[in-house]
């Protein structure tokens, strides 16, 4: 799925779980060098970090893709992300993190620091999970030693019955 979002001077083109021929599309509607364009279109999309004067290009394999010039932002994504419904909600309020965005570049960092907090929000929440499931395994331990000596005592009491 292919959004737009412009505002102002900025242009955000973000595609999320995007079929081959929607990202040669957004591709070819955009200024790319065509050593970059190779990279993204490739599917096993390396670790990759590339600053030149004229653009950032950020990849991370299999999951997302970051391009960022003066004039426009591209950002790719295998798979919904929260972080980007929650900032582009921002980005049209004109405020994002209580500033106000003018670049391209500032919008790559800002987004950045929403995944993370998106990320570390889910952590904490699978860390308590974890938590919460290891203190339930806990309880049905002692349940069922509790039940295991019942048991015994009474095996133990029936055979001192049959003896007697």
């Amino acid at each position: 799925m292919i959004s737009k979002y412009n505002h102002k001077e900025l242009n955000w083109i973000d595609l999320e779980s995007p079929s081959k021929e929607e990202i040669e599309h957004a591709l070819d509607l955009y200024p790319i060098p065509n050593s970059v364009k190779e990279r993204i279109i490739i599917d096993n999309r390396e670790d990759c970090v590339d600053i030149n004067y004229d653009y950032t290009y950020i990849s991370v394999p299999g999951k997302l893709v970051f391009f960022v010039t003066d004039n426009f932002f591209l950002s790719i994504h295998d798979e919904r992300m929260d972080a980007f419904s929650e900032f582009s909600n921002e980005v049209e309020l004109d405020v994002v993190g209580g500033e106000k965005i003018n670049s391209h570049k500032l919008l790559l960092a800002h987004l950045i620091k929403n995944i993370h907090l998106n990320n570390h929000k889910e952590l904490t929440s699978r860390v308590n999970e974890i938590q919460n499931l290891k203190e339930e395994l806990n309880k049905n331990k002692r349940k069922i030693k509790i039940k295991s000596i019942i048991i015994i005592c009474l095996i133990l009491l029936l055979i001192i019955f049959i003896w007697l």
